[in-house]
């Protein structure tokens, strides 16, 4: 997918293999989101995590932001920069006083083409979308499967949690074997692919434990 840069770079923004991405994300966990109480089915609550608060939110854009500088060298194989406008100019001058290499890529996005908090932070982001699971991927997909409960989306009802829980990567290696992949196969898939196949085994149990206790 396209992305235009603030100051007019053009790029096109692809996927790099999830593995690396996991490594990362072991090294470098993202923000946890704040909690609140609901009531679930039969009465009982429990904390659910608030995904869209405003602070979470700005957290999780600085932790892009930092992932992107930090990892610079990781997302740069799935960027290609289809026109760096006025900014190859700018680059060049870097080279010349010795702050950049001309020959890396990486230092041209770290230095000039991604210089501002904003880029980083969301073409990180689409890096992330493009190349594993992602919130923003599993709702989408979840909205395209439109599976209701008594007129509500299915995961919009709460459940009770039980006492211990799953890591991202454990869950999605839990649907890789569910669906019949071996996890290398898995992760060769697109990240909104992955991110179907959570959706899918998320509704299916969430639907089920629904028509569970309503008999």
């Amino acid at each position: 997918m396209e992305y235009t840069t603030i100051n007019g770079a053009i790029l096109e923004v692809g996927a790099i293999p999830r593995q690396e991405i996991d490594k990362f994300l072991a090294s470098h966990p993202e923000p946890e989101p704040p909690t609140r109480e609901v009531e679930t089915w039969g009465g009982f609550t429990e904390q659910v995590l608030v995904l869209d608060d405003t602070s979470y939110q700005a957290d999780l854009a600085e932790y892009y932001w930092r992932a992107g500088y930090e990892q610079i060298d990781l997302i740069a194989p799935a960027i290609t920069i289809l026109d760096a406008g006025e900014n190859e100019t700018e680059f060049d001058d870097l080279c010349v006083l010795g702050l950049a290499d001309g020959d890396d890529k990486a230092s041209l996005l770290q230095y000039v083409v991604l210089g501002s908090e904003e880029d980083m932070a969301a073409v990180t982001s689409l890096v992330f979308y493009n190349s594993t699971v992602t919130q923003k991927g599993i709702d989408e997909a979840a909205k395209s499967l439109g599976v209701t409960w008594m007129g509500q989306p299915v995961l919009s009802w709460h459940v009770p949690n039980t006492p211990g829980r799953y890591s991202a990567l454990h869950e999605a290696m839990k649907v890789a074997k569910e669906y019949h992949y071996r996890w290398q196969e898995f992760c060769t898939l697109t990240g909104p692919e992955q991110s179907l196949l959570v959706a899918h085994y998320r509704l299916e149990n969430r639907l089920q434990w629904l028509i569970a206790k309503s008999h």
